[in-house]
């Protein structure tokens, strides 16, 4: 219940256990952003703020939110139509082509990886990395009968094409972070 209140921000959800009389209820207004932040709980963060990312495009909603922290695990994941998609799937696929293909592009206009000598990886630009990636889909076509992974193609290009977007704008707005983030991928690589 927690993570539906998180993925349809604004949503009241509440439980009530009759036998003991105990209720819980669910809200968030800050939505993919607030679920970042609870995810990454008691972790240092390289940067302030999550980026979020909100497009829709060819009829389907691309709701993004990432946060950088100082640790080197990734943490994707993954929903369509606010189903949790475990094995990831064609919206994931875009989503980290896009990371890479901005930040990588990022690093190397700024001269940041130069002095990489075996270059940097997809990879390198995931360590520490925290994202919801939900995306709503009129038509999903799910791979297995657990709907684990979501096989779509056409959703690739749309989630590469719409966080790409964003990521670009997010780091002509935001240098310092920016830069942050490429010191740290840096570091990765290296």
């Amino acid at each position: 219940m927690r993570e539906l209140a998180f993925l349809n921000k604004g949503l009241y959800l509440s439980l009530h256990d009759e036998r003991s009389g105990k209720t819980e209820a669910f809200h968030s207004e800050g939505g993919l952003v607030e679920f970042v932040r609870y995810l990454d709980g008691a972790k240092q963060m390289l940067i302030e703020y999550p980026i979020y990312v909100a497009a829709r495009k060819d009829d389907m909603e691309v709701e993004i939110a990432m946060q950088y922290n100082t640790a080197y695990i990734e943490n994707i994941q993954s929903y369509v139509n606010n189903i949790k998609t475990a094995e990831g799937g064609t919206h994931v696929k875009g989503f980290r082509m896009a990371v890479a293909r901005v930040f990588k592009q990022y690093g190397d206009d700024t001269g940041i990886f130069k002095k990489i000598k075996e270059g940097v990886s997809g990879e390198d630009f995931r360590e520490g990395l925290t994202a919801i990636v939900s995306v709503k889909v009129a038509e999903p076509q799910f791979k297995g009968q657990t709907k684990g992974e979501l096989g779509n193609t056409e959703v690739t290009g749309v989630v590469s094409q719409c966080v790409g977007d964003a990521l670009k704008h997010y780091l002509e707005e935001n240098p310092r972070e920016a830069r942050k983030i490429m010191e740290k991928v840096s570091i990765a690589a290296a």
